[in-house]
């Protein structure tokens, strides 16, 4: 797991996008609760001014909808404001439909032609979403609004508009619709162009070999170093040496991470074999970090067997470090791979532990060699009697599943006193060094004792 390093430039592209993501989300909740109030309001006025108090009623929930919309995402209420206009509109739309504009032989009903609308925006604002609601959203409104322009015509109620005015409302509903429907269209082309743009500098800065892998010394308890973790990093030419979390994300979102992932893979194992021209580093083990969507790839078993048999490494040198998240999703696929791996001889780490989704299950089933403590546990041991109690713990469950434990962000003398105390034998962090090039970690090595 990377720890954060300096750099000039706060932000990376995955923060960019994001920020401009948030940004374009933002105007759009904007702008459609100026729409709503405006046309709540002013429907409003002029059905009030003909008596239609229950149409007037349902006009000015419509405005009275907007404003609130406006005020949550003044506020960055962003995913709040999103559900309330999508679920408070669809609602109003469907009420509207259904009771107030409804088809007749003279004049068709056109307000649910909003629904339409409704869910190229829901398509677009609910992208971070988990894919099964988004598309169920999306799916929910198309289905509703083909439900009413399949309706037969219908005997309006007392309450219903009149057809002289929904004879105008045909135009005005139209025109703002469609009108919706472009700016909507725009936000989701930009977005394409920013993915577009964001592939291809990435694919560049690889073809034009820009990453580059830094190296995180792993030492035991008496400081000497037994191996290191591969910590990629991007040479921009601006922004200088951008660390993952800054591109990471990016690069998932547009399907990079798979080839970068296996260059990460196959420079590592070149590496390794380097270090094992020289004595005093040929039984140095490598981590390397891998994703969710490298261990899903059909081939990914394959693509490791090939990397380790053409470096010629011993493959009990490298780790493969998994996320507990890489377990979620398709189970019994990921525990295949990871006997095939470990049938291999190439050893399993869970990092993160404890952080997240785990659970002892993992450790006593699967073939891990080793778990990672996360920082968040580590950090504040020396002053928390409660995290302190949590390192203890995990270090007796490493012994008694007989697996190798090592302790991450470990900055501080006190914090590495207090853990070899408490049994631990393995650690990384800042406290012995931060993540250096190939000839840095070589001098570093060589030169201690």
């Amino acid at each position: 797991m990377d720890a954060p390093v300096d750099k000039a430039d706060g932000m990376g592209w995955s923060g960019m996008m994001a920020r401009r993501r948030q940004r374009r989300a933002l105007h759009l909740l904007l702008a459609t609760g100026v729409i709503m109030a405006s046309l709540g309001f002013g429907w409003g006025v002029f059905f009030a001014s003909r008596g239609a108090w229950v149409v007037a009623a349902v006009e000015m929930a419509l405005a009275l909808l907007g404003g609130v919309v406006i005020v949550m995402a003044r506020l960055r209420r962003i995913r709040a404001a999103s559900w309330l206009a999508f679920t408070g509109l669809f609602a109003l739309l469907c009420f509207f439909s259904a009771f107030l504009d409804v088809s007749t032989a003279a004049v068709p009903r056109t307000v649910h032609v909003f629904l339409l609308v409704l869910a190229v925006c829901a398509h677009h604002v609910f992208r971070d979403e988990r894919p099964w609601l988004r598309y169920g959203v999306v799916t929910v409104l198309v289905g509703v609004f083909v439900f009413f322009a399949a309706a037969p015509v219908g005997t309006p109620d007392r309450f219903a508009i009149t057809e002289d005015v929904r004879r105008i409302g045909i135009w005005i509903n139209l025109a703002t619709a469609a009108a919706s429907l472009l700016i909507v269209l725009r936000l989701a082309e930009t977005d394409v162009a920013e993915h577009r743009a964001l592939h291809r500098a990435l694919r560049d800065a690889l073809s034009q070999r820009r990453f580059r892998l830094l190296y995180q010394p792993q030492v035991d308890a008496g400081g000497r170093i037994i191996g290191a973790e591969a910590l990629l990093r991007w040479h921009d030419a601006q922004r200088g040496l951008v660390r993952p979390a800054d591109f990471m994300q990016a690069a998932e979102d547009t399907g990079f991470i798979l080839p970068l992932g296996q260059w990460v893979l196959q420079d590592a194992c070149r590496q390794l074999a380097e270090w094992r021209r020289e004595p005093a580093l040929q039984r140095m083990r490598l981590s390397v970090n891998i994703s969710a969507l490298q261990l899903r790839q059909p081939d990914f078993v394959q693509q490791v067997d090939d990397a380790v048999t053409r470096s010629g490494i011993d493959a009990g040198l490298l780790t493969l470090e998994l996320t507990e998240s890489v377990l979620v999703h398709d189970m019994d696929d990921a525990v295949g791979k990871m006997r095939a791996l470990h049938a291999m001889g190439v050893r399993l780490s869970l990092d993160d532990f404890g952080a997240g989704y785990a659970s002892l299950s993992y450790l006593r089933d699967l073939p891990f060699a080793e778990m990672k403590i996360d920082r968040a546990f580590t950090r504040g041991i020396v002053r928390d009697a409660h995290a302190a109690s949590i390192t203890r713990n995990l270090l007796q469950m490493g012994r008694d599943l007989g697996i190798d434990v090592i302790a991450e962000g470990i900055e501080q003398d006190e914090q590495f006193a207090l853990l070899c105390e408490q049994g631990c034998r393995l650690f990384q962090g800042y406290l012995f060094g931060r993540p250096m090039d190939a000839t840095a970690f070589r001098q570093r090595v060589t030169a201690t004792p």
